[in-house]
């Protein structure tokens, strides 16, 4: 494990700052909980004394499934995309790599030591697109799915700068101020509690740090409103997101839309 994650992790059953050692597997000083790492990722959600979370809506339901975790990259999210947000979603900025394109660029990447949380990181396929960019900075990338966070682990191999957590973006097992910047892409519109998770970053982030995310904007045809009632996501209003950021203290607030999508980005001050 990298050395310089250990004293920004936060105990999720005692709530000890930087409490854990890994001279013998991953454990908390203050209160012995040893978390399990052996499937290339470190289990961080306390399963032992909170059981496992339940899944609610049918998306984070598929979230949990092997087959969509290994089809998500070149298959699952570009179709979901397509039909939720329209062709122009994607097309307009030339794919992934034109989304990694204004997501680095959002992040400061090249300005910033880090580290770097990619949240609600799926499979990794931006986790290891900012641990390429920014190959001297610790970058953590967190999800709930086991299964998506399994085939992450196998997609990370290679890259030393990457750590892999499972948690809850509700209840981040980080300290306060652990990151310069948080990436949050196509994830806020599937959490029970987005005001919440928001908190979670406001939290995490260092004063001046930047927080990144997408989601999905009012849907532009009857397809992909029935799409998205289906899977039981929300869509958002940008200006009802950039007023309940500014209620929680973030300001700054950007916006790019993307067919019946956008990017946003703002800061802490």
């Amino acid at each position: 494990m990298d050395p310089h994650v250990l004293p920004i992790l936060k105990c999720p059953r005692c709530g000890a700052a930087g409490s854990f050692e890994s001279a013998r597997g991953l454990a908390c000083r203050r209160c012995d909980l040893v978390v399990e790492s052996a499937r290339g990722f470190h289990d961080l959600l306390d399963v032992a004394t909170r059981g496992e979370p339940a899944a609610i809506s049918a998306e984070q339901r598929l979230m949990e499934s092997p087959v969509v975790a290994r089809i998500y990259e070149r298959m699952w999210r570009p179709t979901f995309v397509r039909l939720v947000a329209g062709r122009g979603a994607g097309a307009g900025v030339g794919g992934f790599a034109g989304e990694l394109f204004i997501h680095k660029n959002a992040l400061s990447l090249d300005d910033r030591a880090g580290p770097w949380l990619d949240l609600s990181c799926g499979p990794g396929l931006f986790t290891r697109a900012i641990a390429a960019a920014a190959p001297g900075a610790l970058v953590v990338g967190l999800d709930i799915a086991r299964a998506m966070l399994e085939v992450a682990s196998g997609r990370v191999k290679g890259y030393t700068n990457v750590v892999l957590v499972r948690g809850d973006a509700h209840q981040l097992p980080f300290v306060d101020g652990a990151f310069e910047g948080i990436n949050n892409a196509g994830a806020i519109h599937a959490y029970d509690d987005a005001e919440q998770v928001f908190r979670e970053i406001w939290r995490t982030l260092k004063p001046g740090g930047i927080y990144v995310g997408s989601t999905f904007a009012e849907a532009p045809h009857f397809t992909g409103r029935m799409a998205a009632r289906i899977a039981g996501i929300r869509r958002y209003d940008p200006n009802e997101l950039r007023a309940q950021l500014s209620r929680l203290g973030f300001a700054e607030y950007e916006e790019l839309r993307l067919g019946g999508a956008f990017v946003f980005r703002a800061r802490k001050p």
